[in-house]
């Protein structure tokens, strides 16, 4: 029926069903009364089967037809449980779809036309019910029959449309070949951005794809999610328990039940640490000038912290930042220990007796005196180390004038260091009464665990978007950590020794949702170059604006989208986004049918016989036009999307509905499980050495 005609016509009348009729009467005929028709009973009933497979056939066809014509009114209900979620080892299942050609951009125009409106109408008697189910809602009668006759089943022929808008026609048009969609694994490493309006499916998606990450094996799963999505944490919570797998939770919206986290607290370099902080800081006009200082006064405090044996956090920083006469004496002492003369401390104690608070000069009035003191000590000594000439040279400083150039840092590291959040992003491993882990990437990546991080948006999105940037910091500093020495340790494991070779490094899976809020500068590092170290970015948005506005720029978010592989898109409103996945596809030639008629007056004295001539022709036009349209992208239901696999297939899928039907498993409240898993935690913290991973 269809391929073998230049023009596919499947919006018209099923008039096979006709013929099917025809033959299955004439193949009656022929096997009750063969002498009807003057044959043979054998030559009859050979006739018979004939004719009743050609019923058969024509009805196949009819059937097909009215399949098309419903396919295009109504998407059917699609939905899984999650044990039905398919898991592989070498494929990522998306959904159900069809890979989109020629002949589905073909069928999309002509289901525009006007010629095929009634055929996507529902028929008469089900758009009465739909009219009469508001009139009747509240009559005593006659609202019970229409709640049961109006019911979600599949049994019911007048259940109402699924509740998710837009066309079904976009879907329809290629249905009947719908299969499963598969990404293969090796895709994953060029990263994958879903474009996803509120309420679209994007966060279902998000559930499907790290379902099956979780059950794979051999990966840690990294879940950053700036709402702190409750419904998104229980179906991580579920299925690491069904997978047997790890689970840590890092989440300010529960400070007194989230993991620890120390985000300037591991670096390959020392100045990561200022790095990570002063980006925070506005650059723009006259404010780039105080971060160059802040991050220069930064650097000073955390290496002279690292120097003596310290792991720098924001509350140190916080502390030293404001009041660095206290730093200035303790690394004094400690340098002196180690370098200066044997009776360093009478020479000091004999210098505190001898000066004078009064003898002191403008500049060092209002400073702590035993920091003047060790300050001048160590002047006279000459030869200090490069911590020490950093330190005193910040001690010099006005302190009116120290404060005004720390005076961007001070309120940033207020927000982190305020209240409970202080004891998650500062925290003191060696409290022994706190049992709740503190997350550590390299460890964590080691254990192949899974991390849902919930950074709590919605209630403070300055921290939320300092905390998120400084874990992408952190995570692009281990990226090139692992390139060079890989993620374990140089001593081998007991199982690499006995196998003879070392351990693979495990893939590292990172599902950042609304991602524009976790952009940081060391973000287009992560996603250009971090693929060779094994991250597979998985990045949820609402629109493509939202990282240009971000970062400030076209041509910068240009280099995101230039790395990424692939790129899913659901129904999405700004049509620039739209664009520009659209731009990406090739035009196609579409064929049309043209009725031509046409009457011509050739009444003349010769032949008055004749007074006019007509003819009536049907011919076929190609034109070009795009695969598919910003439109399109606009109209599609929820829970729809078209995605380009392997670089140049595009596939139009559906991503199945959540099933009611494991919902037990899930908690009921979000605080109850956490208070479980606190107490169930387990530590999973192995603090390297500060200056490796």
């Amino acid at each position: 029926m269809t391929g073998r005609y230049e023009v596919e016509v499947l919006l018209r009348p099923s008039i096979e069903w006709v013929s099917a009729c025809c033959c299955l009467s004439a193949a009656g005929l022929l096997a009750v009364s063969p002498s009807l028709f003057l044959m043979t009973p054998s030559v009859a009933w050979a006739g018979a089967i004939v004719l009743f497979a050609m019923a058969l056939w024509r009805a196949k066809q009819a059937w097909q037809i009215g399949q098309y014509q419903r396919c295009l009114r109504a998407t059917p209900r699609y939905s899984l449980n999650a044990s039905q979620v398919p898991i592989s080892q070498r494929f990522l299942f998306l959904g159900k779809g069809f890979q989109w050609t020629q002949t589905h951009t073909e069928r999309l125009y002509a289901a525009r036309d006007k010629r095929a409106e009634k055929y996507l109408k529902p028929p008469i008697l089900k758009q009465w019910i739909q009219r009469k189910a508001l009139e009747w809602e509240h009559h005593p009668f006659r609202g019970a029959f229409m709640r049961w006759i109006t019911q979600d089943s599949v049994l019911n022929p007048f259940s109402p449309p699924l509740a998710t808008g837009g066309d079904p026609v976009i879907h329809g048009v290629g249905i009947r070949a719908e299969t499963n969609a598969m990404m293969p694994l090796s895709e994953r490493v060029g990263h994958m951005v879903v474009v996803a309006r509120t309420r679209h499916g994007k966060t279902r998606l998000a559930e499907l794809l790290t379902t099956q990450d979780i059950h794979r094996k051999g990966n840690c799963v990294i879940v950053l999610d700036p709402k702190g999505d409750a419904d998104y944490l229980k179906r991580i919570y579920v299925e690491t328990q069904r997978a047997g797998r790890l689970l840590i939770i890092f989440h300010l919206g529960f400070p007194e039940k989230s993991a620890r986290y120390n985000a300037i607290g591991s670096f390959s370099r020392i100045t990561e640490v200022a790095t990570r902080i002063a980006n925070q800081l506005p650059s723009e006009g006259d404010a780039s000038a105080f971060k160059e200082f802040a991050w220069q006064f930064i650097n000073v405090i955390a290496v002279a912290l690292v120097a003596l044996g310290e792991r720098p956090d924001f509350r140190k920083i916080r502390r030293h930042i404001s009041d660095i006469d206290t730093l200035i004496v303790e690394y004094g002492r400690y340098w002196l220990a180690e370098n200066g003369p044997e009776d360093w401390q009478d020479q000091l104690e004999i210098l505190l007796e001898e000066t004078q608070p009064k003898h002191l000069s403008r500049g060092e009035q209002g400073k702590d005196f035993e920091a003047v003191i060790m300050v001048r000590y160590l002047r006279e000594l000459g030869d200090v180390d490069q911590v020490l000439e950093g330190l005193i040279s910040a001690f010099r400083y006005d302190r009116e004038y120290f404060q005004k150039i720390t005076v961007a840092v001070k309120p940033f590291l207020e927000k982190l260091t305020t209240g409970a959040i202080a004891d998650v992003l500062a925290p003191n491993i060696n409290d022994a009464r706190d049992n709740r882990p503190v997350l550590e990437w390299a460890q964590a990546i080691r254990n192949q665990a899974v991390v849902y991080v919930g950074l709590d948006a919605l209630t403070d999105p300055e921290v939320a978007s300092a905390v998120g940037a400084s874990m992408f910091s952190d995570l692009t500093s281990l990226a090139g950590h692992i390139y060079k020495h890989g993620i374990y340790p140089p001593n081998p494991e007991p199982q690499a020794q006995s196998t003879g070779s070392p351990l693979e490094n495990p893939d590292i899976i990172i599902h950042g949702d609304e991602f524009s809020d976790l952009i940081g500068p060391q973000f287009k590092t992560l996603i250009n170059k971090s693929g060779g170290a094994g991250y597979q970015l998985n990045l949820y948005t609402q629109t493509w604006s939202d990282p240009i506005a971000e970062l400030g720029s076209e041509a910068k978010a240009g280099q995101l989208a230039g790395n990424i592989g692939t790129m899913l898109i659901m129904g999405v409103k700004e049509v620039a986004t739209c664009e520009m996945f659209t731009k990406q596809l090739p035009e196609v030639s579409i064929s049309e049918i043209m009725a031509v008629s046409g009457v011509t007056d050739s009444g003349t004295d010769d032949n008055p016989a004749i007074s006019f001539t007509s003819n009536n022709q049907d011919r076929i036009s190609v034109s070009r036009v795009p695969m598919i349209s910003p439109a399109d992208i606009v109209a599609l239901p929820k829970g729809q999307a078209f995605v380009l696999l392997k670089g140049s297939e595009l596939w139009k899928i559906r991503i199945p509905m959540p099933s009611k039907a494991d919902d037990e498993a899930l908690p009921n409240q979000l605080e109850s499980m956490l208070d479980h898993m606190r107490q169930s935690y387990t530590s999973v913290t192995d603090w390297p050495s500060y200056h490796g991973r």
